[in-house]
């Protein structure tokens, strides 16, 4: 099983302190029959920045350091990206890591509103030959009461990845609801843990609460990008907006 989105880095943006606890999640997901894991540090310009050659060498470190106590894990270097206006001057410049050093980019949309140039960033990206993957939306207030704006991210090329704990119920009972309703809709293609610590790796548990057929494709879909192949899509639909606003404020 892969994980294609961790904080496991020590010392990085949202993730362990020290090495020990690396080693702690490194262990709690091996023992969960996870082999290979992305760490994608935040990288946010001006404050995270988290530069490129630093993670690479880190990750081979860990890696490395983490057979040597005989777990069976791979670590395989990212960033995890907010969305802006230089991500594609960037990533032609070589200044961004896709995840495991593919086509495939993590991007998050800014916390706090739903950015109007996020459609043509989208574009941007994949005319400089990357695939944009969206953060985990559904955590979004401005998606979840605006879902057409999810839709027309993937309708215009993005995929989407959702967090464990949205399925899980840990992010709260209406973002749970609120995935389930993406899942249904053919708008998740990617489940990660997001986790930042050995308490919060949920990854395993969630997949056995799907069906065979969603969590088949999902797993599927994380081993396709974690090897820079193609990962086909479902024709999204629309979540229907009745009710919304009421439900998820």
């Amino acid at each position: 099983m892969m994980d294609i989105q961790t904080h496991i880095l020590p010392g990085f943006a949202d993730g362990p302190q020290t090495i020990e606890e690396t080693i702690q999640i490194a262990q709690t997901a091996a023992d969960h029959g996870i082999d290979t894991i992305i760490a994608a540090p935040h990288v946010t310009r001006g404050t995270d920045r988290n530069e490129s050659e630093d993670i690479l060498g880190v990750t081979e470190f860990l890696t490395n350091h983490i057979h040597q106590q005989g777990i069976a894990l791979d670590i395989r270097p990212g960033q995890h990206i907010l969305m802006d206006t230089d991500v594609p001057a960037d990533l032609e410049h070589g200044l961004l890591l896709g995840l495991n050093e593919t086509k495939y980019v993590l991007l998050e949309l800014p916390a706090d509103h739903l950015p109007p140039f996020a459609l043509q960033r989208l574009f941007d990206v994949q005319m400089s030959g990357y695939v944009p993957v969206i953060a985990h939306p559904e955590t979004h207030p401005g998606i979840r009461e605006q879902p057409g704006f999810l839709y027309d991210m993937v309708k215009n090329g993005a995929l989407i990845q959702t967090d464990a704990a949205s399925l899980s119920g840990n992010n709260g009972k209406r973002i749970k609801t609120f995935t389930r309703r993406m899942l249904n809709a053919h708008l998740v293609h990617l489940l990660a843990s997001n986790t930042v610590s050995a308490t919060t790796d949920q990854l395993a548990k969630v997949y056995q609460t799907l069906d065979e057929s969603t969590a088949a494709m999902l797993r599927d879909n994380s081993e396709q990008l974690v090897h820079n192949r193609p990962i086909a899509k479902d024709a999204p639909s629309r979540i229907e907006t009745r009710g919304i606003g009421k439900l998820f404020r």
